[in-house]
């Protein structure tokens, strides 16, 4: 990743989410809380997407969950965020082609995964702190699996 923001969109990585008057809490939780833009369609990159989660665990900001649909709103992301953050990693084992694809984008304190899937044009975007998102094992259940 050429530019770590570290954050998403302004808000810094560990930050109260309670006070922010754009966002709405769906999600209470003890360990984990959901929250989601007011405005919408929710917009990433100055694009519409279909939903967009932000993630706190104990009480930090730790992980935005991005869903979009259509191969021309991906392509578009996809030209955002290499724009934004570097170009394509295409190191050996890289899904960059075909019906599944997968890229990712490494910072310091930052980490991006764009997923998506030909079949059905879905795609997904994970944006979160590479120090809290490990915290979000510790709500999964030994049995949950």
């Amino acid at each position: 990743m050429e530019k770590d923001s570290g954050g998403f969109q302004g808000i810094p990585w560990g930050a109260s989410l309670t006070h922010l008057p754009a966002l709405v809490l769906i999600e209470p939780g003890a360990l984990i809380q959901t929250y989601v833009y007011q405005r919408h369609p929710p917009e990433f990159g100055h694009i519409s997407v279909e939903s967009m989660k932000l993630l706190s665990v104990d009480g930090q900001f730790a992980r935005v969950m991005i869903r979009y649909r259509g191969a021309n709103v991906h392509r578009q992301l996809l030209a955002y965020l290499e724009l934004r953050f570097g170009p394509i990693d295409t190191q050996r084992g890289a899904m960059v082609r075909g019906l599944n694809q997968q890229y990712t984008w490494r910072g310091e304190e930052t980490e991006i995964t764009l997923t998506y899937r030909g079949l059905g044009e879905r795609g997904f975007i994970d944006v979160g702190s590479r120090v809290l998102l490990p915290r979000f094992l510790d709500a999964i259940s030994d049995h949950s699996f």
